[in-house]
């Protein structure tokens, strides 16, 4: 059976027989930086930490700022008791984390970082023996199929959330932290390997795929793509990273929902190429990502 556990409970630490008041909020407040909750929290602030850095150093005084305050209210957020409080540090990964994604561009300026397409093109003859992103939808040219595939890699986008806000919703507070923790790790580590080794990918490299059905569905994901996508966020997919790990870890709490989960990674992923956003090797290489994040945090989180 599940615990619905308050945050209170999955956070607090057992208080020592006779403890003095001061050793047991010294205890209390390490305790807050510990647990999945905790080190989602931290993983944040790191995140946001480094990155404000290199925004200064770029010259965007304004979305630096912008870190300080927020790394400012988190960590306020994550000391207090109060309800409201304890729900903006319960959101602050799974919102923020996405939300930072559109700053890639101006991290690979500050870093110098230049494109790596041609290693990862290698990387895909070496894997499929051929371009896959530039082959896949010319030689399956339904447009059933195309319209399912782009659905499928449109779905990401509330599978993000939903997973994490329903676990919330239903106060099931351990699933819900160690599924903000496993989205927030797996965010971390690609917008870092983004920063430091940009791939532009295929739909900007080549352009759309030869022979691709261009129906209303996918007409909605380009416009999706043109409207919020970063240049430069191709490698390892972030999309397949997260939509993997979201299975792994959901199917721990509920096996059903992490089954769907695991259709919607293989859509994904399949959408993806198919649509031409993302080399095979973004896939392959996003999915090992999400995998080992999301069993190392299960196996972690399941000894603690």
């Amino acid at each position: 059976m599940i615990s619905r556990d308050t945050v209170a409970n999955v956070t607090s630490p057992r208080v020592a027989p006779h403890e003095g008041p001061a050793a047991a909020a010294a205890r209390e407040h390490a305790a807050r930086w510990h647990g999945a909750r905790g080190v989602a929290l931290l993983t944040l602030e790191l995140y946001l930490g480094w990155s404000g850095v290199l925004l200064a150093i770029g010259g965007h005084a304004a979305y630096a700022s912008a870190h300080a305050v927020v790394m400012c209210v988190v960590f306020w957020a994550a000391q207090s008791r109060g309800r409201a409080a304890r729900m903006i540090a319960d959101l602050a990964p799974l919102v923020s984390m996405p939300l930072l994604y559109g700053e890639l561009p101006m991290l690979m300026a500050a870093l110098g970082s230049t494109y790596h397409d041609a290693v990862v093109q290698h990387l895909e003859l070496r894997m499929f023996g051929e371009q896959v992103s530039r082959t896949f939808a010319g030689a399956h040219r339904a447009l059933f199929l195309s319209e399912l595939l782009h659905a499928g890699y449109l779905a990401y986008y509330p599978a993000v959330f939903a997973p994490a806000l329903v676990l919330y919703a239903r106060g099931e507070r351990r699933g819900f932290a160690q599924t903000v923790l496993t989205l927030t790790v797996t965010y971390a580590i690609c917008w870092v390997i983004f920063a430091l080794f940009p791939v532009e990918g295929p739909r900007y490299v080549w352009g759309a795929p030869l022979g691709v059905p261009n129906g209303p569905v996918r007409r909605f994901a380009l416009a999706i793509l043109a409207s919020g996508s970063s240049r430069g966020a191709a490698f390892p997919s972030s999309h397949m990273a997260i939509s993997v790990a979201q299975a792994v870890i959901a199917w721990r709490w509920h096996p059903k929902a992490g089954a769907v989960l695991g259709v919607i990674a293989l859509l994904v992923g399949l959408g993806a190429v198919y649509g031409g956003f993302h080399y095979g090797a973004d896939m392959v290489t996003g999915a090992m990502l999400g995998l080992v994040i999301a069993v190392a945090i299960a196996w972690r989180t399941a000894r603690a």
